[in-house]
């Protein structure tokens, strides 16, 4: 089955797993409504250039990456930061509906939606809401846009992953290497163009972007956005894995997969994790130390307040007094964890082998 990394090549390859997998109704829908929502933001975005053409003066200055592996506080930080109102963010309305004219066009539904409380895509007791109006992740751009995300895999088409025809393409097709050189740019690209929409929103604030699966793009990272910089949140791998492989079975569509099938995924993703985390150390090879800033799990838990201002000093920006209040009032609380992730055991992995496969993240980060 000839495979290609294109965005069309991945809905092709997606609706030919899926009726593989007997997910009819799943396919109809994706292979109906799919390219009609894509092929009706591309013709808002080139109408941008038309409509609203002073969007194109706005700067993309030193955008800030922060990144980790799934489930390592990468949510929370990123959240936190974004209520200093000192940064420019996207919400999950802004990456569905990229163009500021369409956005403009379908406000009113925006607001019907929100006021009727039917924004919600995704339910907190999932592992991870996901609301219109809620600050959101920069990969869901390239997931919803250009499918050239690890979410199209991990998450809303699982069977990629372990389909025996798909997963040695899947591996490596969201990633950088001379197969995807050009397409990784290309993606790359179309993010400093929804960035710089946002900036023109946000009177030129300084791109804050949360992106975990951008770390196996780094150098396409680095090439459209040179003076970028980067906040690696690292957590132990015996709390990551089993919340991550949580989320995994609860989210759209996870809960759809039979037993079999997510020890499938999960082998997969086992293995996707223990790279995460590898590539997350050559990637700081990559840089510049005043390129980057290293804050653990631990650290933004229990120290909060030092870990907010590591983050200021590192960024070169100075907190306003408000932010500070903010973060000191939510430092001040007690956490209540809402719910128990299932332990590495459940999962059918043993703490033993936890501690040998990612040994390298112990003996720099957990001694």
């Amino acid at each position: 089955m000839f495979q290609s990394n294109s965005t069309f090549g991945i809905y092709s390859t997606s609706l030919q797993v899926l009726f593989r997998h007997k997910k009819y109704l799943f396919f109809i829908l994706f292979l109906t409504f799919y390219p009609v929502f894509l092929i009706i933001n591309r013709i808002f975005l080139f109408l941008d250039f038309i409509l609203i053409p002073e969007f194109e003066k706005a700067k993309v200055k030193e955008p800030i990456f922060i990144m980790g592996v799934n489930r390592s506080g990468t949510t929370f930080f990123h959240k936190l930061l974004a209520k200093s109102n000192q940064f420019s963010t996207s919400n999950t309305w802004d990456l569905i509906l990229p163009s500021l004219s369409l956005r403009k066009l379908l406000s009113i539904l925006s607001y019907t939606l929100t006021y009727l409380k039917i924004d919600q895509i995704e339910k907190k007791n999932k592992g991870h809401q996901v609301k219109l109006d809620n600050i959101e992740e920069d990969e869901m751009l390239l997931f919803i846009h250009k499918l050239d995300s690890l979410w199209v895999s991990n998450h809303f088409i699982p069977w990629l992953k372990f389909d025996s025809n798909t997963k040695e393409f899947i591996k490596h097709v969201y990633r950088d290497n001379s197969k995807n050189e050009n397409r990784n740019i290309r993606s790359m690209l179309f993010c400093k163009d929804f960035f710089q929409r946002q900036a023109f929103l946000n009177k030129n604030k300084p791109h804050l972007s949360k992106s975990n699966p951008f770390i196996f793009k780094i150098d396409s990272v680095l090439k459209v956005f040179p003076d970028a910089k980067f906040v690696f949140l690292v957590r132990d791998p015996l709390e990551t894995i089993p919340s991550y492989f949580s989320l995994q079975e609860n989210v759209k569509f996870g809960n759809l997969l039979t037993s079999n099938e997510m020890k499938l995924l999960r082998k997969e993703t086992y293995a996707e994790i223990i790279e995460w985390y590898k590539e997350t150390e050559k990637v700081k090879s990559k840089l510049f130390k005043k390129q980057f800033i290293t804050l653990t799990y631990p650290q933004i838990t229990s120290d909060l307040e030092n870990s907010i201002k590591l983050f200021y000093k590192f960024t070169g920006k100075k907190m306003t007094k408000k932010f500070q209040k903010q973060v000191s009032d939510y430092a001040s609380k007690k956490y209540t964890k809402k719910h128990q992730n299932k332990t590495i055991e459940d999962y059918g992995f043993t703490k033993k082998q936890i501690l040998s496969d990612f040994d390298f993240v112990y003996q720099k980060y957990f001694v």
